[in-house]
């Protein structure tokens, strides 16, 4: 996990003292943590299926233009799920402006949980999808869905070498840009 915060907190600080910076900012809002999995598991309170959990994030961000349209837009959040895993994930997006207002994003994701269990592999990875719009001056609204590509479940004797669970989720919320 140290490797994973100190190399995050050197990518944002790389690119938030690069001179081709555009903006940075904050974010937070509603999370919705979506595990499907085929295997019940007795202990955990999962069931066979999909289970959601609702929780919180909030995180920063530095976005820099690549061009008038396109940008690069590294991120780190906090998660806090209510009766599931604080997490903590790193995307790097990259963003497309449609006209003055909208932008939508696409890129890989990795996430770290910050609670051991048993069960689950403590670090995931997948890829983003999303889109935004700026009500206001500086102040957007975004929505997004992160689709795990890596397996949640730790192999061991407890579960059938079929067993699959992925921690898939949607995000909604405020994003506050400085200096724009």
């Amino acid at each position: 996990m140290k490797k994973l915060l100190l190399t995050s907190f050197v990518l944002i600080t790389m690119i938030t003292n690069s001179n081709a910076q555009e903006e940075y900012g904050i974010k937070a809002g509603f999370f919705n943590s979506e595990r499907a999995t085929n295997s019940s598991f007795q202990n955990s309170g999962l069931k066979t299926d999909t289970n959601f959990n609702e929780g919180i994030y909030f995180g920063a961000f530095a976005e820099f233009k690549l061009s008038e349209k396109f940008g690069l837009r590294p991120e780190i959040t906090y998660v806090s799920v209510k009766n599931d895993f604080d997490q903590l994930r790193v995307p790097l997006l990259g963003t497309y402006k449609i006209g003055k207002k909208f932008k939508v994003f696409l890129g890989p994701e990795i996430g770290y949980l910050l609670t051991d269990n048993k069960n689950f592999n403590n670090i995931h990875f997948g890829a983003t999808i999303g889109v935004g719009y700026e009500f206001i001056k500086n102040l957007s609204i975004e929505a997004r869905y992160y689709y795990a590509f890596t397996e949640s479940l730790k192999e061991s004797d407890q579960y059938s070498s079929g067993s699959s669970a992925k921690f898939n989720s949607f995000q909604l919320g405020l994003v506050y840009r400085f200096g724009k």
